[in-house]
């Protein structure tokens, strides 16, 4: 499991720079920060690390911004169960024959392989995940 914080890359048109993302689970909620290397702080709190996450991106995308780390990838999205027991800290990656394997919510990627959180929503429905 990716400890927390994690040093992320993030990308907003050709403006690439660092960073970092943290999660915490305080009193019964997930909370998730993103630091810009501009010192901006975006928060979201959620029941589960993964809709808190999708909090903070979703105000991050209003300025342009892609963070790159494994759960916002357009073929990864969590399990109920995952929330629930796992708090969301893992999620599936899926493809054309269902489950491809398990991945860390919060594991670095690269932010031009992300998308945004209606798009990624979109695709797991259209798999029957979300």
């Amino acid at each position: 499991m990716i400890a927390s914080p994690q040093q992320v890359r993030v990308l907003r048109g050709d403006d690439e720079s660092e960073a970092t993302v943290e999660w915490r689970h305080v009193d019964g909620e997930w909370a998730v920060s993103v630091v810009l290397a501009d010192g901006r702080r975006v928060d979201g709190h959620a029941v589960d690390a993964f809709e808190a996450l999708c909090r903070v991106r979703d105000a991050l995308e209003i300025d342009g911004w892609r963070i790159g780390i494994v759960g916002a990838q357009v073929d990864v999205w969590p399990s109920g169960m995952a929330r629930d027991q796992g708090g969301g800290l893992t999620a599936y990656r899926y493809g054309p024959q269902g489950v491809a394997g398990v991945v860390d919510t919060f594991a670095p990627a690269d932010p031009a392989a992300t998308v945004t959180v209606v798009e990624q929503r979109a695709a797991a429905e259209h798999a029957g995940l979300a």
